[in-house]
């Protein structure tokens, strides 16, 4: 490639990956509906538009492969030859392409495209008059410039800036205390301004839709459907839902897996739903929708539902579980590597993908739970943090130091009167709405002196419908925190999730909800 061309590989290599998912998305369709002619349509469209940037690039390879699907896209449009003969040959295309895309952005060569060329030539069965494949028309020369491409490093370095910026604001928020001088305090409530519009601003250049994620679905379920000849329809809903680029990166894996187990262990085979009285088209649905801090993501199907009964077999003949494991406890502990599954596939059956969804989403700061109704179907539930970055929290004392607790964990904040806690086997609790609800004290669990209050102050948090009160020394205020990864000291800590740095310098810990609740869960179910 010419010196010239270079600089435009960035840009030619986001865009031509564009044109490549949506020729996916469209020929997923096509498999779908054969009739409807607008599909090849589309994707005859973006297949041209991709000849035309590749000859640009001088890619060659990718030129001559594009030039292949044109003509076979007009053989499908003239009905010359079936889709079903030649869908599969379209997403080996696909892979190649995006293939010689990751080869092409690490300076390597683009993949040889011979043999697929030559695949694509025999489907056609009358040879047409081809035309010169290198087209270097473009239509969009004289559009305007509505958004750019970023790289990734350049917006966190921005977010990191405006962390910084927001620990220095808030250290001037403690000079400004101190002096009490009403120019300062003008000039830094403006500062203060300004740095939350900048917060603000960066924090939504950072948010991608989650269709961004849902959009590889699709295919991967057509292929695994196929391979296990089941006939499965995915439905995504809520793609337009943004979140965090972090959590974004982060959750993909997880759906994956709770896809796969969808597929592997829940959706039925064709003539085993027809026995059932169920459509033999089974349902796979997807759905991502957002509730005040967090983004909720379901992950249904229409199958077998969970079978307590070899659940239980198979867990207490583990020792997971004793013979008295209540049904909650043998839904979770699907989650803790209880796998019913005779065969080991390629996709799933040695009970460890839910425990790397239930692990990973938990280390989020998320929550997952199951329902689930025998021979009618199973729903995951992912609770997650729309960002992992900048979030609101409340900061309590406890046995002397400050700690904070998410803004988004907490469910209200009460004061009771000491003889209202009541005392149990091995824990304490009290009594709010006619609901008993655990409480774990700070100063006891951080092994520092009790103020012994008359009146105690709680804080009662909660992830999903499992809820536990905090007993602390004081609420003090709520802010926006910066979190920081913990040092090596309280990183194998599980109490806490993370830290902040405060306006007077000194480090905050966060408390690690998940993770109190779990202590808390262990000892009650122990008495």
């Amino acid at each position: 490639m010419s010196e010239d061309l270079s600089k435009y590989k960035d840009t030619f290599l986001s865009e031509a990956k564009e044109h490549i998912s949506s020729m996916e998305k469209s020929l997923l369709k096509l498999e779908k509906k054969p009739t409807k002619t607008e599909f090849l349509s589309e994707i005859f469209r973006e297949a041209h538009t991709l000849k035309s940037m590749a000859a640009t690039m001088d890619y060659n390879n990718m030129t001559k492969l594009c030039h292949a699907i044109e003509d076979v896209l007009d053989a499908l449009k003239a009905r010359k030859i079936k889709p079903d003969k030649c869908t599969d040959v379209l997403f080996e295309c696909l892979d190649t392409l995006e293939s010689s895309l990751t080869e092409l952005s690490r300076d390597a060569e683009e993949l040889d495209t011979h043999a697929l060329v030559q695949k694509l030539q025999t489907l056609i069965t009358q040879k047409e008059s081809t035309t010169d494949y290198v087209d270097k028309s473009s239509t969009s020369a004289a559009a305007k410039v509505e958004s750019i491409e970023v790289k990734v490093e350049r917006l966190d370095l921005l977010m990191n800036l405006a962390e910084e910026l927001l620990i220095n604001k808030m250290r001037l928020d403690s000079v400004k205390e101190q002096l009490q001088n009403p120019e300062l305090s003008t000039t830094v409530d403006t500062l203060g301004r300004l740095v939350s519009d900048l917060q603000y601003n960066v924090m939504q250049s950072r948010l991608v839709p989650i269709g961004f994620v849902f959009s590889r679905f699709p295919r991967m379920v057509r292929d695994l459907a196929k391979q296990q000849k089941k006939d499965v329809n995915l439905e995504m809903h809520g793609n337009d839902i943004e979140l965090d680029r972090a959590v974004i990166d982060e959750i993909g894996e997880s759906l994956v897996h709770l896809l796969r187990n969808a597929l592997d262990h829940g959706i039925e085979t064709p003539e085993v739903r027809k026995k059932a009285g169920k459509p033999a088209q089974g349902t796979i649905r997807v759905t991502a929708k957002r509730t005040k801090s967090f983004a909720i993501i379901e992950v249904v199907d229409d199958g077998l539902g969970l079978n307590l009964e070899d659940i239980k077999r198979t867990a207490v003949e583990n020792q997971i579980l004793s013979p008295q494991a209540t049904t909650e406890e043998l839904i979770q502990s699907i989650f803790f590597g209880v796998s019913t599954t005779k065969k080991v596939t390629e996709v799933s059956g040695r009970g460890f993908g839910l425990n790397i969804v239930k692990n990973k989403i938990e280390s989020l700061g998320g929550s997952v739970k199951v329902e689930s109704e025998p021979k009618k179907g199973t729903t995951f539930i992912i609770e997650i943090p729309l960002t992992l970055a900048i979030i609101k929290a409340l900061f309590i004392e406890a046995g002397g130091r400050t700690y904070a607790i998410p803004l988004a964990s907490i469910e209200r904040l009460v004061t009771v009167d000491r003889e209202h806690i009541k005392g149990m086997l091995n824990y304490e609790a009290i009594v709010l709405n006619k609901e008993d609800i655990p409480i774990t004290r700070l100063d006891t669990l951080f092994n520092v002196p009790s103020l012994g209050h008359q009146r105690q102050p709680i804080a009662i948090v909660r992830k999903g419908a499992e809820q536990l009160g905090l007993a602390v020394d004081a609420f003090t205020t709520t802010q926006e925190i910066v979190i920081k990864p913990l040092n090596k000291l309280v990183r194998e800590n599980r109490y806490f999730s993370g830290s902040t740095i405060i306006g007077s310098g000194e480090v905050v810990l966060i408390l690690d909800v998940a993770n109190l609740m779990l202590t808390k869960r262990l000892m009650v179910n122990s008495e």
